[in-house]
């Protein structure tokens, strides 16, 4: 009966709830699970599934390299019944389909052809956002036990449609708990008790509304104002090259320090069960063996196999979190996600740009840096996901920068303007808290805009900024100069006035702060003064020195992946109170410069800024990971 009215019945409303499961890899035997014909069509068909109306505009704007996101149960569910209720055979005209589901639809790069088909088919779309995002801050509570945020769309057609003219879309957004948020769709009784705002009307313009701030109108005519952030350049466009960080789905390879990473090889070699230990996922078993991608030096030999006194892979620091620098066990085998191109780019020039590529950017800088390789959730502590690798060769030689870009500036400037040139001006104008206050409405588009003046004097002064923050916010290790040497960040004013003891019995089980004394209490241990400003510093929500602190106590702050995880370093080093120093020291130089960085950010959007129209636009191979030199072929434990 339900296969008669699927394929014979006439449907005029579909109406659900569809699950949300993201399948990161199909075959044809797991077609069933991984969105069927909807998916994959019919077995020897010329026709192509019905999913190619989403999947084929994302190819063309240049964003397919993301499109897992659109391999989805909750997509599934939208395409199937907009071709049932719309388009089969049966489909009358008039109809409607509403759904409460995940929201990434409204304003994904990956969702383009989502929205583009909705426009196409129907003549209203009602878009009620009830938020509640989870993965990064500001943080929303949902109305579901999810941390997925969701919202109910009503998409509906009066006639047969034409597709000439994009549907008219209506926003609004629900605000406040859980139980505010229910209690306002309770008093909900028709579409005119809803305070609608009105969406763009491109075919794959986000849903979300059109807001448009005072002046928005001249300044378009004069390239000056606030009201331009639409119109300037993406960050993803001048940088074209995105690419997710390294996941291990195990946070047992990753430690503060050496000693503790070569106690926890030996307890994994010497486990009684070494799958347990390891953490096995599906991507990752200790009896298959996986390509190295990482160096020679690294070991291929099944996990399963090793014996007790096999030698610890090499480590190498890893930046696990925004300014916290730790080690590694750079082995491919403990890595469900090594990100194969990152390691192949990775060079002592090297420089990441990790950032909120794909979800609203929380308080704090837009951008940070790192010079070694960076985790998946480096940026927020959760779901940041991206980075930017400035360079696509290891020998620098290839910078990841849109073509053409360099001249346009240049030729304003009457002045040669270097990709490191543009890399600092970048951290100038974004690596601060102002660029997210001044841009909170447009950020919910989770759109980083780059506002590349127009005047070369405010460009240097820029430029000069952000190479200062580079240098910083890499421990010193890039962009060095006469007065900045390699790794030598200069003392600030915090102190270790009462050292942390250094045996076993003192190892800090916890930390405070003292906002009277100024004062930073680990274990019996103290740091003065330490300013609030500095306590208190964030990226995009997460709190730097107390992420730093909690993963450094005596039980480890985060997740736990496997009994390894409880092997912990056995005192407070000499060289975590030096590395503490140095962070401090270092969110502290950072401050000192904030108050000349605003007063250059505020004159730059105040100013001609570059549109995007007057940049070339790069082309499909630049959005793709480099292929790394002497690539072998064939799927041997590879991610893509």
């Amino acid at each position: 009966m339900a296969l008669r009215v699927k394929s014979d019945a006439p449907v005029l409303v579909c109406i659900g709830n569809p699950p949300y499961d993201r399948h990161q890899s199909a075959t044809k035997a797991s077609k069933p699970r991984t969105g069927g014909w909807v998916r994959w069509g019919d077995d020897g068909s010329a026709e192509p599934p019905i999913l190619e109306a989403f999947v084929t505009p994302a190819k063309e704007s240049r964003h397919g390299v993301h499109l897992k996101n659109l391999y989805n149960l909750y997509i599934y569910f939208w395409r199937w019944a907009l071709w049932k209720v719309f388009e089969h055979e049966s489909a009358e005209g008039p109809g409607v389909v509403s759904s409460i589901s995940a929201s990434s639809y409204i304003d994904g790069d990956t969702s383009r052809g989502v929205r583009e088909h909705l426009r196409r088919i129907c003549d209203w779309i009602w878009i009620l956002d009830l938020g509640g995002e989870w993965h990064a801050p500001p943080r929303d509570e949902n109305v579901f036990a999810i941390r997925t945020p969701v919202a109910i769309a009503v998409a509906a057609r009066t006639g047969a449609g034409n597709g000439e003219v994009p549907a008219e879309v209506r926003y609004a957004r629900v605000d406040g708990n859980r139980n505010q948020k229910l209690a306002a769709l309770g008093a909900v009784t028709g579409f005119d008790s809803v305070d609608w705002d009105e969406c763009r009307d491109g075919w794959q313009a986000p849903f979300r509304p059109v807001r448009t701030m005072p002046g928005a109108r001249q300044a378009i005519a004069t390239r000056s104002g606030h009201g331009n952030y639409f119109l300037w350049p993406r960050l993803t466009d001048l940088m074209p090259w995105q690419h997710s960080g390294v996941q291990l789905k195990r946070t047992w390879p990753i430690a503060p320090d050496e000693d503790t990473l070569r106690w926890r090889w030996w307890a994994l070699l010497s486990s009684a069960d070494r799958a347990r230990s390891f953490r096995e996922t599906t991507d990752r078993r200790i009896d298959k063996r996986y390509r190295n991608v990482i160096g020679s030096e690294a070991d291929s030999t099944h996990l399963a196999k090793l014996s007790v006194d096999a030698p610890m892979p090499p480590s190498m620091g890893y930046g696990y979190r925004s300014f916290d620098r730790q080690r590694i066990l750079a082995d491919t085998r403990l890595m469900s996600r090594p990100r194969p191109a990152l390691w192949h780019c990775r060079s002592e020039s090297q420089i990441y740009l990790p950032g909120l590529l794909t979800k609203k950017l929380g308080s704090g800088p837009a951008l940070t840096a790192s010079a070694i390789l960076t985790d998946l959730d480096h940026f927020s502590g959760r779901g940041a996901k991206d980075t930017i690798p400035f360079y696509r060769t290891a020998d620098s030689s290839e910078p990841n920068l849109a073509p053409g870009l360099l001249q346009a500036m240049a030729e304003q400037y009457g002045a040669e303007v270097s990709a490191e040139d543009l890399l600092a001006y970048a951290c100038g104008a974004l690596a601060h808290p102002r660029f997210a206050e001044s841009f909170t409405d447009e950020l919910e588009h989770c759109d980083i805009r780059v506002p590349i003046t127009m005047h070369p004097a405010l460009f240097k002064r820029a430029r000069a900024v952000g190479e200062r923050l580079l240098w910083l916010h890499t421990y010193g290790e890039r962009f060095m100069s006469a007065t900045r040497s390699r790794g030598r960040i200069a003392p600030g004013k915090a102190r270790c006035v009462r050292a942390v003891p250094a045996d076993r019995a003192g190892y800090p089980e916890s930390y405070s702060y003292e906002v009277e004394t100024r004062t930073l209490l680990v274990g019996a241990g103290a740091f003065h003064p330490v300013s609030p400003r500095a306590f208190g510093f964030e990226v995009s929500g997460l709190g730097v020195v107390e992420s730093w602190l909690r993963y450094r106590m005596k039980r480890r702050g985060g997740r736990k992946s496997s009994p390894l995880d409880d092997i912990r370093p056995q005192r407070w080093t000499s060289g975590f109170a030096t590395e503490l120093l140095r962070m401090l020291w270092i969110l502290e130089s950072t401050l000192e410069g904030y108050e000349e960085q605003f007063g250059l950010f505020n004159q730059i959007v105040e100013g001609e800024c570059f549109f995007a129209s007057d940049l070339a636009e790069p082309a499909d191979e630049m959005r793709k990971a480099p292929h790394p030199p002497g690539r072998r072929s064939g799927p041997i434990g590879l991610d893509p």
